[in-house]
């Protein structure tokens, strides 16, 4: 009889991902990853602790594949700065506005979720903090361009457009309506003279 296949660490993270993600940390439980991954909670507590430890892994692998290994990098590449800026907000009101993937920011989700644990929030934040550095470095990199307006601060800047992020995703989790999402960032970008000129109302 043939051996039934050991799921390998990422496609388990991935399952468990899709489970916290539709139901946050608090409302999944035991059986929920159990059932998703197909192990058993003998075998899931030895390969990461517990519940919380597998939750960080899942927020690690999250992070790396969406931000550090993935968008981020590709936009950072960009020759011009500013299109760096707003091809990262045409993809979150992309993301936000998707049907076929859970609402919202699993990253954002979970700051908000208050059952999660200290060393879950301080990863949260500074997996978070990998998005302001994004943004504040194309800012200081427009502005040595003289691509911006006179008297930009990048890093007064960066928080008003990492403000926007965090606002963005919470919007997109109670009413993704994309026209509403694109007027937010708009707004956001009113101090750096950027728009998003786009004219596909699915973005």
């Amino acid at each position: 009889m043939a051996r039934p296949r050991t799921l390998d660490d990422d496609e388990l993270l991935d399952r468990a991902r899709d489970v916290f993600w539709r139901q946050g940390y608090a409302g999944t439980s035991l059986r929920d990853l159990t059932d998703a991954t197909r192990l058993s909670a003998a075998a899931l507590y030895n390969r990461f602790g517990d519940k919380a430890g597998l939750f960080r892994e899942v927020l690690r692998r999250y992070a790396d594949t969406g931000l550090s290994q993935g968008l981020l990098p590709s936009l950072a590449a960009m020759s011009d700065p500013r299109d760096a800026i707003m091809g990262f907000f045409m993809q979150l009101v992309a993301l936000s506005c998707a049907r076929d993937m859970p609402s919202g920011c699993l990253l954002i989700n979970t700051a908000l979720d208050g059952a999660v644990d200290a060393g879950t929030l301080a990863l949260v934040r500074a997996r978070l903090a990998e998005v302001e550095a994004f943004l504040r470095a194309q800012i200081e990199r427009a502005q040595a361009a003289g691509l911006l307006p006179a008297g930009v601060v990048p890093e007064v800047a960066a928080e008003g457009l990492f403000g926007a992020v965090l606002a963005l995703r919470v919007l997109a989790r109670l009413d993704p309506d994309p026209a509403r999402l694109r007027r937010l960032v708009e707004a956001a970008f009113l101090p750096l003279g950027l728009s998003l000129n786009v004219e596909d109302e699915t973005l």
